[in-house]
């Protein structure tokens, strides 16, 4: 499935008490705007799997022509995100 974070939006994770637990904050280089709809936790879950899933890099949307039409353009092995470089700020 093309957008299968989609099923993911609105759910969030929570304690054995119930209480939602609040999601992390992404660093600010990293952009998920790729796609219809996608929001920081939806993003957040496409960067949580496929770090899970695949041991190759993460370097988001790489080809320009993905803003124009993601359906066609786009990166499966990738997460929906535009495409980042990650710095020793982000780290610390």
């Amino acid at each position: 499935q093309l957008f299968w974070e989609k099923r993911l939006q609105g759910l969030s994770a929570s304690d054995v008490s119930e209480q939602i637990i609040k999601s992390m904050e992404l660093p600010k280089g990293l952009q998920g705007r790729v796609g219809p709809g996608n929001n920081d936790d939806t993003l957040l879950s496409a960067v949580a799997s496929a770090l899970h899933t695949s041991s190759a890099p993460i370097t988001g949307q790489v080809s320009a022509a993905v803003e124009k039409n993601p359906a066609v353009w786009l990166n499966t092995s990738q997460p929906l995100c535009k495409a980042f470089i990650v710095t020793d700020d982000d780290i610390r």
